[in-house]
């Protein structure tokens, strides 16, 4: 009955804290620290006047915010300048809340330091890009993509293959050896003997072997539609156009694709060309190649959850005109997420990378001014 109260109590601390993790998800906590002198407000009062504290965690709020652009990758800093003015104008409606972790009053110096801690809402953020530099488009620009979501079905280890070799080489030597005396001279001969050994060798280590079995991509389907439609591109699964005949009905299905991506490590030359070919039959500008492996699961030292890894890897491609030229690529770069069960966790981080991966798209094409 103990065992069972125990257990039942560590499942509700287990769901808490994964509620708690996963309803921050789409925001980030940075730390930031400001200092700000003041005078005193009485003869015999060396305590900050009123108004002194708001003050500085205004600083810091404006300098955890410089912390937080810092961290954009050089894709969505372009991207962030277009709406950065509008933004700082209500940076408020982005700044969700802060708390102040410490402050401390110099008297000497008459000087208030606080630090706070902050989180910024950054689907809001990138949400007031998409809708920004989507503005004044004036052409329908057509975009279609297929990921194939793959997780590892097992990894055949091989070990070291070690080759010893050793190499004994002697030789004797004849010294000439003179003794005189007062009355005779005697010679002799005197034989030395040498030894030198040589060892060496090779180690030959075979890359491990893995198997990949295929699931569902719903998680990376709906977020490319969401952010493709945000951002203000007309959105269309390549399998909407792979089975329009006058686009590409010959060439490999979703599924053949797919399967082709679980055997292989890559699509083969011929599969890519073939779909790039029916993107540009069918007048899409952007055309996304890529995958979501589902790596092997851990248990999360900290909070005892389940802890899965995604890798995502894409290529994006201008296919509006003969040859097809890389225009944007992710990864190979990896997110993770936390669950109580695997099948929690793997989707959490499936939607994460899905999301993440989405938006380096967006913000890339953006960087090169397209659309």
């Amino acid at each position: 009955m103990k065992n069972n109260l125990i257990r039942g109590i560590f499942l509700i601390l287990s769901f808490f804290v994964f509620f708690m993790q996963n309803s921050q998800a789409e925001t980030v906590q940075i730390k930031a620290v400001a200092s700000v002198s003041y005078e005193s407000s009485g003869l015999f009062s060396s305590k900050p006047p009123k108004g002194t504290e708001a003050a500085a965690v205004k600083i810091a709020k404006n300098a955890a915010w410089k912390k937080y652009i810092s961290s954009f990758s050089d894709e969505k800093r372009n991207s962030y300048d277009v709406v950065k003015s509008s933004i700082l104008s209500r940076l408020d409606d982005f700044i969700i809340g802060h708390r102040v972790i410490d402050k401390l009053v110099n008297k000497d110096s008459k000087t208030l330091t606080v630090q706070i801690r902050v989180e910024i809402d950054d689907s809001a953020v990138q949400s007031k890009i998409y809708k920004t530099t989507a503005k004044g488009s004036e052409s329908e620009v057509y975009f279609t993509w297929i990921f194939v979501t793959r997780a590892q079905d097992s990894v055949k280890k091989y070990q070291d293959r070690i080759t010893n070799m050793s190499k004994s080489e002697k030789g004797n030597s004849t010294v000439e050896k003179t003794n005189v005396s007062d009355t005779s001279i005697v010679m002799s001969d005197q034989t030395s003997s040498t030894s030198k050994r040589s060892t060496g060798g090779s180690t030959v280590s075979k890359r491990d072997k893995v198997s990949w079995v295929k699931l569902s991509s719903k998680e990376i389907n709906s977020e490319m539609t969401r952010a493709l439609v945000n951002a203000g591109y007309e959105a269309i699964e390549y399998g909407d156009i792979q089975s329009e005949e006058e686009c590409g009905g010959r060439n490999k299905t979703v599924e053949e694709v797919q399967d082709e991506f679980v055997a292989e490590t890559d699509l083969s030359s011929q599969t890519t060309k073939g779909i790039k070919k029916t993107a540009k039959r069918c007048d899409i500008k952007f055309t996304a190649i890529g995958t979501l492996d589902i790596l092997k699961q851990n248990i999360d030292p900290s909070s005892g959850l389940v802890d899965v890894y995604v890798s995502v890897t894409a290529k994006v491609y201008d296919t509006s005109k003969r040859f097809a030229k890389t225009v944007a690529s992710v990864g190979p770069v990896q997110y993770h997420g936390l669950g109580p069960e695997e099948p929690v966790a793997r989707n959490n981080a499936l939607s994460k990378a899905a999301k993440k991966a989405a938006e380096s798209i967006i913000n890339q094409l953006r960087a090169r001014g397209s659309h």
